[in-house]
């Protein structure tokens, strides 16, 4: 009889990488679920947060290789595990997490580089998973803000394509507000709502910046962008962009969102089980965050807003008002406050 494992032989340092970046709840999950399973895409089905968890982070602290390997199991590949055990429910005889596991280490052990470990988690989930690999052009990696890292990445690869996806920075912060009881007040960036909307300030616009940077240095034909609202709203379009980019058949998308094969509910926290693509969540900001909290996003996206087709909703004086009010929290309540104690001492 011939086993999964035996299909499955296949080097994945021939295979040319994507890296699905954008700033976190702006939908990547979504597209992660609709690439799945594409004959032509080797797609990790969880965000590998590999250049938020691991690179830098790993050189940073100069951890030795061992103590690299293990972070990346602790860290990274535990949101693998949970996707298939507490989401999907999945059993082992599906996919052997053990043996995922043990296929990495021996893959990370070859090579102390921060490209090899990424080479390794491919190659070990490759080996592992029920996918049949026979058309295999690319393995696509998720993580929020990858873009940031887009340089270091085409230096070290040079085959590397970018996939960047924008959302309304609205509804963007408005799905992060929606996490923000249950998941985010837990992170020292938004451990308070007003500290979510400054995360949101200065990282969503930190990605979008380096992501129109990106684009002018390296090319259309290495990185795009994709925007959420069109993918949830006209997605037969988009999915033609997105094949054309990539040079795969668009007719292979199942546009029925997956995990590693297996059905998803989604990642949202608004108690929603969407079991296709929906554009519920695109244009939802009204009913969902305040009107200074949207008038806030449109101060600080105004030209992001212009430059993607977004529709500005607000007057001039109201988004004025919203920064005003929020610069209040920075500068007087916020850890990034002005220490005024020291203001006589200043030397003129």
């Amino acid at each position: 009889m011939t086993t999964i494992s035996q299909l499955n032989m296949i080097d994945v340092s021939k295979l040319d990488p994507v890296f699905f970046c954008g700033h976190r709840a702006s939908g990547g999950g979504m597209y992660m679920g609709v690439f799945d399973f594409h004959p032509e895409l080797l797609v990790f089905p969880h965000e590998c947060k590999f250049f938020q968890l691991f690179y830098p982070l790993a050189e940073i602290k100069k951890l030795k290789p061992e103590e690299k390997i293990n972070q990346i199991i602790n860290f990274n590949l535990k949101f693998l595990k949970s996707g298939f055990f507490d989401v999907c429910k999945a059993d082992k005889s599906y996919f052997d997490f053990e043996k995922f596991i043990e296929k990495f280490k021996y893959e990370a052990r070859k090579k102390d580089d921060w490209k090899n470990y990424l080479r390794a988690i491919f190659q070990a989930y490759a080996e592992t998973t029920p996918q049949k690999l026979d058309n295999l052009k690319y393995y696509i990696e998720r993580t929020s803000s990858t873009e940031i890292y887009a340089s270091e990445i085409f230096k070290k690869i040079p085959n590397a394509k970018f996939i960047h996806n924008i959302r309304d920075p609205r509804d963007n912060y408005a799905s992060m507000k929606s996490r923000w009881e249950k998941k985010l007040k837990h992170l020292s960036d938004s451990d308070s709502i007003e500290a979510l909307k400054q995360t949101c300030i200065m990282r969503g616009r930190l990605g979008i910046d380096m992501g129109i940077v990106n684009q002018k240095i390296w090319g259309k034909d290495k990185y795009i962008f994709t925007k959420y609202d069109e993918m949830v709203s006209n997605t037969d379009k988009e999915i033609e962009k997105i094949s054309k980019f990539l040079n795969i058949n668009p007719k292979n998308f199942d546009k029925k969102p997956t995990f590693c094969g297996l059905d998803w509910p989604g990642n949202n926290f608004d108690n929603k089980d969407f079991k296709t693509i929906s554009k519920s969540q695109s244009g939802s900001w009204k009913k969902r965050i305040t009107d200074e909290e949207a008038a806030l996003m449109e101060f600080h996206f105004k030209d992001v807003f212009e430059f993607f087709d977004y529709n500005l909703y607000f007057s001039d004086k109201e988004r004025a008002d919203a920064a005003r009010e929020h610069y209040k929290w920075l500068n007087y309540s916020s850890k990034w406050k002005a220490d005024f104690s020291l203001s006589t001492k200043a030397k003129w």
